[in-house]
């Protein structure tokens, strides 16, 4: 086997570890969230803004 190949074959393995290294826990992003302060269960909405058309001044 050459040098090339041996380097190649390096890169295609430390891309398969970090590939599996990576993959999102949606139990951590929810955790993290609740850490800052925010519940999924007590949502808190922001008021109704009023929708009036004001005319612009001439």
């Amino acid at each position: 086997m050459g040098k090339k190949a041996k380097l190649k074959k390096m890169r295609r393995e430390l891309k398969a570890k970090s590939q599996e290294h990576t993959k999102p826990n949606t139990d951590n992003f929810i955790k993290q969230v609740e850490k800052t302060g925010y519940r999924l269960q007590n949502i808190q909405r922001s008021p109704e803004v009023p929708r009036d058309n004001v005319e612009p001044q001439l």
